[in-house]
């Protein structure tokens, strides 16, 4: 069981994800809507995994993520986004990213997860 705190500036998102991660046995530790209060989370709660959106109002992810593995050089976080630009992708796996991955491959971060 990995825990997982979720950073995405929907709720809609947060909930669909929250749900689809608590079914399949993990645990959510927390969630944030931006990449500030999603460093914030991931200090309070220091989770296995974090997935985070990268396009957010507010800190977007690049910039949460690169807080966090300021913080916490070993942190594991999942891109899960519509983003699609190669430099951006290039920017993430510049950070560690452990994944980058479509908003809607649920599947895919869920076989993440059970491997971690």
């Amino acid at each position: 069981m990995a825990t997982v705190l979720i950073v995405d500036d929907s709720s809609f998102i947060r909930k669909q994800l929250s749900q689809a991660i608590k079914k399949a046995g993990h645990q959510v530790v927390a969630t944030a809507k931006d990449g500030q209060e999603g460093f914030e989370r991931y200090q309070d709660t220091r989770p296995d995994v974090v997935v985070m959106d990268i396009t957010m109002r507010g800190t977007d992810g690049l910039s949460g993520a690169s807080m966090i593995r300021a913080f916490d050089p070993q942190a594991k976080i999942v891109f899960m986004t519509l983003v699609t630009d190669p430099e951006v992708k290039e920017r993430a796996t510049q950070l560690g990213a452990t994944a980058f991955l479509h908003k809607n491959d649920t599947d895919k971060l869920l076989e993440i997860l059970t491997e971690i």
